[in-house]
């Protein structure tokens, strides 16, 4: 070898040994604490638990039930049990912190267990606002920390094959991004208490087994409410209602395919149309985010008195359309094009010969994903991979930032009523 190739070998290992040291051994057991055991964090205790060398060893909430359901189903017969989560994120023999609390506790937790050096699995909405969203990103980055948001769209095979399609250039030039999420049930969206299925208060959430006091310690102090501690996404206080909650997802999907990034500008149309009674925050939400430099728009349309349309997003290129969602990765032709019309023409002809009206026609796509095609590990499991390895997970701070700005932008321009705009400099909502 010669010499100046050897020299620069040896500077890069020396260079790369602190990462090299900080790396987790593959058989090195985790010991994790989960924060939050409701709806989405006793899936996630399930999940972490499916992980290899894991080991649950807090389980921390404030009411009793999810208490007693998440113990009973923890695979560590001496996992300890915690009401304050200071404690648990800061615990010794905990590597891995879980957070599925409400979006108003996930700064300071966050902020506090990764000075505590521990990497950091955090369900969405990131936070409620930019000055948190600054001082999560700092914390993790200081303390270099491994961090994943729970936006799971990131570990789908659906998406990565979108993004795939996507990045080929496919689609041609996109100009529109449409994202839809409409939903409803026979109660008003999110009324749950514990499962998704379950829309009746339990007879058990009463004062004696719900630390309201604990829960309240970041909010205004008002007198015990146990709708307001299970439906908390209903009011503002507590987070920020359907752009977090749904946007945040759908944004975060196409952000991930794309790369588009954070928004110059958003509008915002939203308001109490249907579900009035039981909530603070809107129970419709439009936003038409727009990226001029791009040449692109995105537009999300959410409703929760129908789900005729359900969950789509859609990329409208020149040359093609691509639709995905958890389900399905789709293409269509450009329906501008003379084979398209052909191919139009066609199908109303077969419909004719059915029997059917030939408006009821439609043209297949020309690509559907099938089962297997793309093979992703989910997105628990990409997260304590990182946390091993020391690498940037799927949905990581900087990602996380970025999806914060779009929901905060999101809010800021139903709030004044006015388009609102990005400084990237000062990285503030103008």
């Amino acid at each position: 070898m010669e010499r100046r190739k050897f020299l620069k070998s040896m500077t890069a290992a020396v260079a790369g040994a602190p990462a090299l040291l900080a790396q987790r051994n593959a058989n090195d057991r985790l010991g994790v604490a989960c924060v939050g055991l409701g709806t989405r964090g006793y899936q996630l205790m399930q999940e972490v638990q499916d992980c290899p060398n894991t080991e649950v060893r807090i389980i921390c909430d404030l009411y009793q039930g999810n208490v007693k359901r998440a113990k009973e189903s923890c695979k560590n017969e001496r996992v300890r049990i915690v009401r304050d989560w200071e404690s648990a994120v800061t615990d010794k023999d905990v590597d891995l912190v879980l957070i599925a609390t409400p979006d108003f506790w996930h700064a300071p937790m966050v902020v506090r267990a990764a000075e505590a050096k521990k990497d950091i699995y955090v369900e969405k909405a990131w936070c409620r606002t930019l000055q948190e969203a600054k001082q999560m990103r700092k914390a993790v980055k200081d303390n270099k920390v491994v961090m994943q948001l729970g936006h799971n769209y990131n570990s789908m095979p659906t998406f990565h094959r979108a993004r795939q399609i996507f990045q080929a250039g496919e689609l041609g030039k996109v100009t529109l991004v449409r994202m839809y999420i409409d939903r409803t049930n026979a109660w008003p969206e999110w009324q749950f208490y514990t499962r998704y299925d379950l829309n009746q208060l339990p007879a058990d959430a009463t004062p004696e087994n719900i630390d309201w006091e604990r829960f309240i310690a970041n909010a205004s102090k008002r007198p015990f409410d146990a709708e307001r501690f299970f439906r908390w996404r209903c009011w503002w206080e507590y987070g920020t209602g359907i752009a977090g909650d749904l946007l945040s997802h759908l944004w975060d999907a196409v952000n991930m395919i794309s790369g588009i990034g954070i928004p110059e500008t958003a509008l915002t149309q939203g308001n109490k149309y249907f579900w009035k009674e039981d909530r603070e925050v809107p129970d419709m939400w439009h936003v038409l985010y727009d990226y001029p430099k791009k040449e692109m728009a995105v537009t999300f349309n959410c409703t929760f008195h129908n789900r005729h349309v359900g969950e789509i997003i859609q990329f409208l290129g020149r040359e093609k359309t691509l639709e995905v969602s958890p389900s399905f990765c789709r293409t269509f032709e450009a329906e501008w094009k003379p084979e398209y019309a052909k191919k139009a023409a066609a199908a109303r002809w077969q419909a004719t010969r059915a029997g059917l009206p030939p408006e009821n026609a439609t043209v297949p796509p020309e690509y559907t994903m099938k089962r297997g095609e793309v093979e992703v590990d989910n997105h628990m499991e990409n997260f304590v991979a990182c946390a091993r390895s020391r690498e940037t997970p799927r949905c990581g701070v900087d990602r996380a930032f970025e999806e914060m700005a779009a929901v905060v932008m999101s809010v800021e321009a139903y709030r004044q009523e006015r388009k609102v705009r990005w400084d990237p400099v000062k990285e503030e909502v103008v």
